[in-house]
């Protein structure tokens, strides 16, 4: 029997744990395969909350995660029913014990975004601007793989995928408003380095 989908972050750290518990090293298809075709945006929201997390640290992750998220942000606002993931991409995984540790250090940033979420400037999070903010999420995904060898770049990106997938998962706009400025620092970081 497959999970519900997650109201807010908390749950998503919850179901991700108990979906991966008997894997040692659990891959994206196997995440994906547990939340059915209608988790499209948990699976985006959790490889962001990935590259937020220490995991970040591991070579490519943050350039694999950031195309994984333009992939998924890309079908999310075509419309597409099933989720689909080039198999090379599918099959990356993570050592259980390193999942479990960076859940464990996300947990109180989940609790503080869910305490502080309720449904407000609903306009935001129904189409058209709905669809604008999947665009942002594939853009961000996009700019990951140029960005990875500035420092906390793919992070300040991955935190604004993170507001804005939480955004639209709680059907709260306010969400979408602040990850400008996590998107707007990544911005300001990228020009300051490179002029």
């Amino acid at each position: 029997m497959r999970p519900h989908l997650p109201q807010g972050l908390t749950e998503l750290l919850d179901e991700v744990d108990a979906l991966t518990e008997n894997e040692d090293h659990p891959s994206l298809h196997s995440v994906m395969g547990a939340f059915g075709p209608a988790g499209a945006l948990p699976v985006m929201m959790l490889v962001a909350l990935v590259i937020v997390s220490p995991l970040s640290g591991i070579p490519l992750l943050s350039s694999l995660g950031g195309l994984t998220i333009a992939g998924i942000a890309l079908q999310l606002v075509l419309g597409r029913d099933r989720l689909w993931l080039p198999g090379w991409l599918g099959r990356r995984s993570i050592p259980r014990d390193r999942l479990s540790a960076a859940l464990v250090r996300l947990r109180p940033a989940a609790e503080f975004l869910d305490r502080h979420s309720r449904p407000r400037l609903r306009m935001m999070t129904a189409p058209p601007v709905s669809q604008l903010v999947l665009v942002l999420c594939g853009l961000a995904g996009l700019s990951m793989p140029f960005l990875e060898i500035l420092p906390f770049t793919s992070s300040l990106l991955a935190m604004a995928v993170t507001c804005l997938g939480f955004s639209l998962l709680t059907r709260d706009g306010l969400w979408a408003a602040l990850a400008m400025m996590p998107m707007g620092g990544a911005g300001w970081l990228l020009v300051t380095l490179i002029g």
